[in-house]
Order: C-alpha cells, then structure tokens, then sequence
C-alpha cells in the first residue's frame, strides 16, 4: 500500500472540507432540517483542521533538514574505527577498552575465549563480562583515574590461569576510560614456583647431611679415649659425606638433562652386558638388603641402538629405587621386551615394597618428592632419581608410567621408541 506523505495529507484535507461546505451551502439554499446543515458544517470545521495541520507541517519539513530516503538504512561504516577493530583483533592476547559508564566499547576474540563468552563483548557492562571481583575492581579504580599492573589468578573454562594484568586509564579524569590487557603466564609461574620449590627443597637436603657432619665432627674432638664411638662417629661422617656426593652428582645429571642443548649419542648397547654392569654397581646395596636382581631380556631386543648415558641412567635409578624400598630377601624383576608390530622396547623394573598411593604418583616425579618418608624410613634418598628418569626418557622420545598397588609393590614402566635391534 502506498504511503501518503504530509503534501498529499493536507491537499485531500482542504479538498473534503470545500465539499463540506459545498453541501452545507445546498443544505442551507433547499430549506433542509437544522441538524443537516450542522453537520455539514461541523465535518467542514474539521476537514479544515486538519489540511491547516498538514500545511503548517510541510512548511516546516521544508526548512528543516530533508528525511533520509530510507530510515531503516544503516550507516555507513567508519574505515577507521573497522582498521582500530582489526588492528585489536590482531593482537595475541586479550584486550578489553571500557567506557567511563562501564560499557565495553572494544574487546577481542582472545578477550571472549578467555573470559569464557559467546559473542561479542562491545555494548555489554563490564560486570557482566568480568567476573574475577579483584579484576572488576582494578578495572573499576582505572576508570577513575589509577593506572595499574600485577598478576591476577583468573577463573576460565580452561582451569585457572595466571594472567599478567595491565590496567590504562585513558586520562587522569576521575571518570575516564580503560584499556586492560591480559596476558597469560600460567606457565611462567609455574616454572617460577618449581624454581623457588627447587631452591627451597636443596637447601633444606644439603643442610641436613651438613648439620650431621658437623655435629659429629665437634663430637669427634671429644672422643679422644671413646674409640667405639669414635668409629661411629667416622661411619657416621662417611655416610652423610657420601650422600652429599650423590646428590651432587644427581644435580649434575639433572642440569644436564634439562639442557636443550645435550645431543644423543646412539650406539648399539648389548642389553646382557649392560645387566651384568649393573648389577656389579648395585651388588652392595643389594647384598646389604639382601636383594637379588632378575634380568628377563627378550632375544629379539638383546641388542639395541640409543643413548648409553642415558639409558644407565634410567635403568639404574629405577634399580636403586626399587632395591630401597623393595622387602628384604625379594627380588627385583627386570624385563625388556619388543612392543609388536613396532621398533620400540618396553621396560619393566617391579618390586615387591610398601607401593605408592594412587593420589601420590604423579608427584613421584617432581625433585625432591619422597612418598610418605615414615614408610620409607631409612632407605631415604636424594629425592632425584626419578626427576632424573623422567628427563632422560623425555629425551630420548620416550614414556614412563608408573603400576602400583598399596602394600603389594610398585611396577615403573619405561617405553622407548625408534630402538632398532640388531
């Protein structure tokens, strides 16, 4: 149907009020009854009501700014403000530009994903796009006037990260606006907070053996005639020295193996042999627990090309560990098969000790870790070799896992890919 516009609206007005008066005049001229006339006259009074509104209507329209063609016609779009959008979408981290109202006028994807929200965020209030109450308020105290920056821990439908937080006012108005950046350093301070544990854990295991040195040593001076504990005290001094060294030389072995830069040196390695080496380096700690080392090695895997260094490394770490903790007068069981219809092979170093709590498994691997030491009791160790293991099988392109039942003992298996048998 066609629109009639103001011009048309007062011509047809004027029009039907001329025809009303035309038939009042007719009514008054043929003698016809009062209330004919009447109502000519009354429809003529508002026809003319009605075209003098219409005309007053289109006069003004006429000095006023012309309507657009098409009111329902959007704007046409700012190239500036579609280069600012892009230029924001372009950066790697989110950003999110609030208003001094608190409306978001400009945020990215990387803002939605983290935030955990569909759609986008610009014309929606900052409370409802920010959920963290020490983000909103830091984005609250920019908004008049306080610059900011630290770290926030930010709840995402990826777990909880650690973001780097940057909040800008956009002036030092009371009321202004804020552009804040996040910035995620989850793993960052994850390797900041196994460093300070490293350091911590160190210190607290070299002051240990330390402390015990010097306390014999100053008791020493005065066992001049007390030669039994004399000898104690010496057995004493040795042990602890020894342990020093050994956490030394697994520091060492450590570092290295958290070098990038250590290079893989593969060579055939005859498993046989490399047992019979073995078992010579841990014959005193077996013969003091009364523990016997069970090689079973498949034929088809006798001989392999990797890395010896790092392959003694694995194994022997894992057989300390298993001769320790392991029940007296047991044995400590070896395996090392071919995984089918591949060139890797799979190592299995079982005990028969105390086992390790399903909750505790995973953190066996961390430096410095001890499960339960009032189970272990005296067979304590460095609290590295399985830190050790876990770096040279990574090295190597390998896995290792770990099978064990509480109080029924404890299976470490190590499966190393690419070895090619001879």
């Amino acid at each position: 149907m066609a629109r009639i516009g103001k011009h048309e609206l007062w011509q047809i007005s004027s029009a039907l009020a001329l025809a009303s008066l035309l038939g009042a005049t007719i009514a008054v001229a043929l003698g016809w009854p009062g209330w004919a006339a009447g109502l000519f006259a009354g429809t003529t009074l508002a026809w003319a009501c009605v075209a003098l509104a219409g005309f007053l209507a289109t006069g003004l329209s006429a000095h006023s700014v012309p309507e657009p063609a098409n009111q329902s016609a959007s704007p046409a779009p700012n190239p500036k403000l579609a280069e600012l959008n892009e230029l924001v979408e372009a950066i790697g981290d989110p950003v999110i530009a609030v208003s001094p109202e608190g409306v978001v006028v400009l945020a990215n994807t990387h803002a939605s994903d983290m935030l955990g929200l569909a759609g986008p965020l610009a014309g929606r209030h900052v409370e409802e796009v920010v959920t963290k109450a020490e983000l909103l308020d830091r984005i609250s105290r920019g908004r008049r006037g306080q610059k900011w920056r630290g770290s926030v821990r930010l709840p995402t439908p990826g777990g909880v990260k650690v973001c780097d937080v940057s909040i800008v006012p956009l002036s030092t108005e009371t009321r202004a606006g804020v552009v804040a950046t996040l910035r995620d350093i989850t793993e960052l301070d994850g390797a900041l907070q196994l460093k300070t544990d490293f350091v911590a854990n160190a210190s607290h295991e070299l002051r240990t053996p330390i402390a015990a040195i010097k306390g014999a040593a100053e008791t020493l001076t005065l066992a001049i005639d007390d030669e039994p504990m004399r000898t104690k005290l010496v057995g004493m001094i040795e042990a602890h020295v020894n342990r020093l060294e050994d956490m030394v030389s697994d520091l060492l072995d450590l570092s290295k193996l958290e070098s990038e830069a250590m290079a893989i040196d593969a060579k055939p390695i005859n498993l046989q042999d490399l047992a019979a080496e073995l078992s010579q380096l841990l014959y005193e700690l077996c013969q003091r627990r009364k523990v016997e080392l069970g090689f079973d090695i498949d034929p088809s895997v006798e001989t392999i090309c990797t890395d010896k260094r790092l392959l003694v490394l694995i194994v022997k770490n894992l057989l300390e560990n298993a001769a320790k903790f392991t029940a007296e007068g047991t044995t400590v069981n070896v395996s090392i098969v071919k995984v089918p219809d591949t060139d890797s092979c799979r190592i299995r170093v079982t005990d028969h000790g105390p086992g390790i709590p399903l909750s505790q498994q995973q953190r066996i691997f961390e430096r410095f870790y001890q499960v339960d030491p009032a189970r272990t009791g005296s067979q304590r160790g460095t609290g590295l070799g399985l830190a050790i293991v876990k770096h040279a099988v990574r090295l190597l392109g390998g896995e290792i896992d770990v099978e064990s039942v509480w109080d029924r003992g404890t299976t470490m298996v190590v499966t190393l890919p690419s070895v090619t048998a001879f």
